[in-house]
């Protein structure tokens, strides 16, 4: 969940957030900010897989891949300014910047992002004016590789 969270820190600074980025819902509530960003943990779902694939690494090895858990991590982003307009300014380029997935010890992660809600200023514990709050959620997985053996050619005998 760190590298996920990591990713969208960086994300939300490229895309103009200029103040500290907040990762505890107890350190936002004390912000005292108009304009701030926040990755906030908003859980997890894991289920069993068994998906398989053949690849051969690097090093010309065949190998199996094997899906042991699906693991969907959700994030929560929130965006927030005294200005509407630098808020969905932010929201935009942080839109534009976000890829499909992000490549994770090989293995490909997608990136879904959720609907988004505005939250006006009387609405809210933040100083802010207006704020936008979404999930980002990370669906990927945890792996195992199995090194493949090698096709053995024998002595073939014609019967006779």
């Amino acid at each position: 969940m760190k590298k996920e969270k990591d990713y969208l820190i960086a994300k939300l600074k490229e895309s103009g957030i200029k103040s500290q980025v907040y990762t505890t819902m107890k350190k936002l509530k004390q912000a005292n900010e108009s304009h701030l960003g926040a990755v906030l943990r908003n859980g997890e779902t894991l289920a069993r897989s068994g998906s398989k694939r053949n690849f051969v690494d690097q090093e010309g090895q065949r190998k199996r891949r094997v899906k042991l858990w699906s693991r969907d991590t959700k994030l929560r982003v929130i965006i927030a300014d005294a200005s509407e307009d630098k808020c969905e300014e932010i929201f935009e380029k942080f839109l534009r910047l976000i890829g499909k997935g992000m490549e994770d010890d090989g293995n490909w992660v997608n990136i879904v992002v959720g609907e988004a809600d505005w939250v006006e200023e009387g609405d809210s514990v933040l100083k802010a004016k207006i704020a936008v709050q979404f999930d980002v959620t990370f669906e990927g997985g945890i792996y195992a590789d199995f090194t493949k053996k090698a096709v053995e050619i024998g002595n073939i005998q014609n019967g006779g």
